[in-house]
């Protein structure tokens, strides 16, 4: 693992950015991600540092090792920083990377479609709608779906009869509050627009 420098920026990978949304519950780790989340733009590693010590008395160094080593995040030579835009331009075209035949739709728990793409709006709404019923049901059965899959990272998929995926669901959480992915096809999460997502949404919502 190579550790960051003093003048290399702090970024969250996609996989900090998954165990970051991936659940409600308090953590240390989601906690100190969550302020990544937070920010407009990415830290230098002393920045961040003061960052982890603003929420934690033990060393500040050796979580964010422990950060690093677990690959929650990646230092860079170059910044990076959110530009200063509404949803609506921001997210479609992020959602369009996200499935392999470019539809996705998000909502919020409430069923409010907050943005979409390749679905005609009909269709995201109803998609959105279904993502909220079957995530709550997802939610209520978490542990038994975590028992069974072994995996603390799992969703729900409605499959064809030769066992394709046709449309998958994905939560994802900001504090208290849920969003739902609804995604046609196969989806793209373990990329850079996932995070990019991520770090949208907590803009607004952290």
């Amino acid at each position: 693992m190579n550790y960051p420098s003093a003048k290399q920026y702090i970024h969250l990978t996609h996989k900090g950015a998954h165990f970051a949304t991936h659940a409600a519950q308090d953590d240390a780790d989601r906690a100190v991600l969550l302020l990544l989340l937070k920010r407009s733009n990415t830290p230098r590693l002393a920045e961040f540092l003061r960052l982890l010590k603003s929420i934690k008395k033990s060393s500040s160094f050796e979580q964010a090792l422990s950060l690093f080593s677990k690959g929650y995040l990646i230092a860079k030579d170059h910044a990076d920083k959110l530009e200063d835009v509404s949803l609506e331009v921001s997210l479609p075209a992020v959602l369009a990377n996200l499935s392999d035949r470019q539809h996705c739709a998000i909502s919020d728990q409430e069923g409010f479609l907050l943005s979409y793409s390749g679905f005609e709006l009909e269709q995201a709404e109803q998609a959105a709608l279904l993502a909220v019923e079957i995530s709550g049901l997802q939610a209520k059965r978490q542990q038994n779906i975590q028992d069974l899959s072994g995996s603390n990272l799992s969703f729900i998929s409605i499959i064809d009869t030769d066992g394709q995926s046709q449309l998958r669901f994905w939560p994802m959480y900001f504090n208290k509050q849920a969003f739902f992915l609804a995604i046609k096809g196969e989806p793209l999460l373990q990329q850079k627009s996932f995070t990019r997502l991520a770090w949208i949404l907590g803009q607004r919502y952290l």
